[in-house]
């Protein structure tokens, strides 16, 4: 930067119009004359202090034809060229007439140009609104429910839709209420050009210097990210992970389990595959809520040896939170319920999810569904869901098979 060459960051929006004004005539009073205006930097050269005038049309072209430029400047008015959302002009020259002489024609332009942006400002916030909806169910005006719905997810989508998202609400929120209030008094020709524009300078700071912190932050922690995610590739991987606090499947149903093992791998030729018909993964991971999510999953055919190929799969799908504090996994928990319970094609109905719970000695919630005979395929397949809570811990169980899913309540709360 050339040391006759002052940068500055302008905190003014098309909103603050006359506000930025008065801030780059203050900015000419202390020897800073404007050279060229950026989306956020504008450049300033080193002067004589003076008593220049500045006008600002909430336009900006790509360019400026140069016969237009002659005419502005035979009016005593020159151009500041830039990037802006705005076009800039000044003059040095106290007696020069207003860019706009009627005061009429004036008012209609800046109520036109700035009602675009004003429409645009609105559809950013609906859209907004509208993402932050549909992935926190209906939670966006109670940021509270949202944030715990979130605790699954992985760190940087947590802090963008519980940090970032709700900042650049209030942000657009303040926008279209600066633009309503200026584009009213246009309309009804009651405004008067403001004197002051420290007060808004100092709040607009506060808004973009807080967005600007949660970006970098957000940057930062995505590269620091404390969340660890590992999932299996193979038979090979899976048998080798060790979870003391999960319950395996081969702690679960033992003589399934040989048979499901006994038939893991098959020949291809000359070769040894994994069994294409037995899907078996488990996978760690963990975030800024939960300390630990783990999980093994199972299908496989119902009946694994030669005496009987009839019959559906075999499925059992365990997932582990654990949560930072107890306060976490229960209020992630009622949500994540109705999540797995749609994806298990269980009809969620708030009765009926009040109905499944049970007491269970030791645990702080216990609940359990079975596929009704409406369902046909699943009630034949056994297919049933088990939900329990303890402190911070919080187990889901899926299973599709002959057992009673909730006699083994026992044998998952033993590890909680």
């Amino acid at each position: 930067m050339s040391d006759k060459i002052k940068q500055k960051i302008c905190y003014f929006d098309l909103a603050d119009i006359y506000q930025e004004q008065n801030w780059l005539e203050d900015m000419a009073r202390r020897g800073l004359l404007l050279t060229y205006t950026g989306y956020l930097i504008y450049d300033f050269a080193y002067g004589e202090p003076t008593e220049r005038r500045y006008r600002i049309l909430p336009e900006k072209r790509k360019k400026i034809e140069q016969e237009e430029l002659d005419i502005y400047e035979s009016c005593g008015w020159t151009c500041v060229r830039g990037t802006h959302a705005s076009t800039v002009f000044y003059t040095d020259d106290q007696n020069v007439s207003e860019p706009f002489t009627d005061a009429v024609t004036e008012k209609k332009y800046y109520v036109k140009r700035l009602l675009y942006t004003f429409i645009t400002t609105i559809a950013l916030t609906f859209c907004i609104l509208m993402n932050l909806d549909l992935n926190t169910n209906g939670f966006v005006f109670n940021p509270i429910e949202a944030y715990y719905q979130l605790a699954d997810k992985p760190s940087p989508i947590i802090y963008i839709y519980a940090v970032m998202y709700p900042m650049l609400v209030l942000f657009e929120l303040v926008f279209i209420f600066r633009y309503t209030r200026l584009i009213w008094k246009l309309k009804r020709e009651t405004f008067k050009r403001t004197a002051g524009f420290k007060a808004r300078r100092y709040v607009n700071m506060i808004l973009i210097n807080a967005i600007i912190v949660l970006m970098v932050g957000l940057f930062i922690y995505v590269i620091f990210v404390p969340d660890k995610r590992v999932m299996t590739s193979s038979f090979k991987e899976a048998l080798a992970y060790n979870d003391a606090e999960l319950v395996r499947f081969s702690e679960f149903d033992p003589s399934a389990w040989d048979e499901v093992r006994a038939n893991m791998i098959v020949r291809d030729g000359n070769k040894n595959i994994d069994n294409p018909d037995i899907t078996y993964e488990t996978s760690y991971d963990r975030n800024v809520m939960m300390t630990k999510m783990s999980s093994e999953d199972l299908s496989a055919p119902s009946r694994t040896d030669k005496r009987d190929k009839s019959g559906g799969n075999l499925m059992y799908h365990v997932q582990l939170y654990k949560a930072k504090s107890a306060k976490i996994a229960a209020c992630f928990m009622p949500s994540n319920i109705e999540n797995q319970l749609e994806g298990m094609n269980f009809d969620v109905s708030k009765k009926r999810i009040r109905d499944m719970r049970f007491k269970y000695d030791g645990l702080d919630y216990a609940a359990y569904i079975r596929a009704s005979e409406k369902d046909e395929f699943a009630y034949e397949l056994g297919t049933q869901m088990l939900f329990l809570r303890k402190g911070n811990k919080y187990v889901v169980i899926a299973y599709s098979g002959p057992i009673d899913l909730k006699s083994k309540v026992g044998l998952f709360a033993a590890k909680m």
